[in-house]
């Protein structure tokens, strides 16, 4: 379970791809215990979301604002902390339950002054319905599941942008 834990603050401390390739083998080799993992994948990705969130609140002239300038994208970088400001728990939690990178959302977050006990809870709820989502899939189905997941990757993937893409269009337009 350490390993695990490492997995899940790794995906959200420098890591930029989902981390599935790793841990759904050590899902499925627990069977039904698969949620274990998923609960060490989850305090690891908290425990480095609240990392970039501090970093973000105490670096973010120093360490963020320059990555964003280093990709052209100073200006998206004012918008997303604009945002956050005034609503930051949706795109959080949106970005949150798909395997886009979260690490600059998280630090964005922290340099915005954003609610800490609601990046918490957007981190806690949304990490948790992925993780547990994957192991439920897995224990429902075993090394089935697995290898389903695996190759309808790409899939989950498109499903969980457009997921995000109905949340935001929802949170815009209401």
């Amino acid at each position: 379970m350490p390993f695990c834990a490492l997995i899940g603050f790794l995906e959200n401390s420098i890591i930029l791809f989902a981390m599935e390739p790793l841990f759904l083998p050590a899902m499925a080799s627990r069977g039904r215990e698969a949620w274990k993992v998923a609960a060490a994948l989850l305090v690891g990705n908290v425990i480095a979301g609240i990392m970039m969130y501090f970093l973000g609140m105490w670096a973010a002239d120093v360490l963020i604002e320059p990555i964003f300038a280093m990709f052209n994208a100073s200006g998206s970088y004012h918008e997303l902390t604009t945002e956050l400001q005034q609503d930051g728990f949706w795109p959080l939690f949106m970005v949150g339950v798909t395997p886009i990178p979260f690490q600059l959302g998280a630090a964005a977050a922290g340099a915005a002054a954003f609610s800490f006990p609601l990046f918490l809870l957007a981190v806690g709820i949304s990490r948790s319905i992925r993780y547990f989502a994957e192991a439920g899939i897995v224990m429902a189905l075993g090394e089935r599941g697995e290898k389903w997941i695996e190759a309808h990757e790409l899939e989950i993937f498109l499903l969980g942008i457009g997921v995000f893409i109905g949340m935001a269009v929802v949170y815009f337009l209401f």
